[in-house]
């Protein structure tokens, strides 16, 4: 039994290595979840990043709790996208470097800050800092 696992362990070892190093890319994943800044006090939302072996790089961006409407995606302070609550309450968007079906390109840094506004323009959720108010 021992001997069987060790082997697997090598083999899938060995082929994550020979993976990464042919693309240069390692499998990545990071979540958290974004600052309530008050507006929508039942407000959430959670951020991921995750870069593939094949050194593609997504963005995913849900909420929920929140009123139906637009809410504004910025990065850096530069709006980015819209995502469109109906009546589940939540609403996500997505950006990837190679986008396929509703997604958007990811053409700025994931990890920069990120805001979610009304359509108003108040900050209801934030990566790490909300406005001063």
């Amino acid at each position: 039994m021992k001997r069987a696992s060790l082997a697997a362990v090598v083999t899938f070892t060995a082929t994550v290595v020979a993976a990464t190093a042919s693309t240069g890319c390692t499998v990545f994943e990071d979540q958290v979840s974004l600052l309530n800044c008050g507006v929508a006090s039942t407000a959430t939302a959670t951020r991921r990043v995750r870069i593939e072996t094949d050194c593609d790089h997504n963005l995913h961006l849900e909420i929920e709790d929140v009123a139906r409407g637009l809410y504004a995606v910025l990065v850096n302070g530069t709006e980015r996208g819209t995502i469109r609550v109906k009546n589940a309450r939540v609403g996500e968007l997505e950006f990837d470097t190679s986008p396929t079906g509703a997604q958007l390109p990811l053409d700025f840094d994931p990890f920069g800050h990120i805001d979610i506004a009304t359509s108003t323009g108040r900050v209801i959720l934030s990566l790490d800092q909300c406005p001063a108010s």
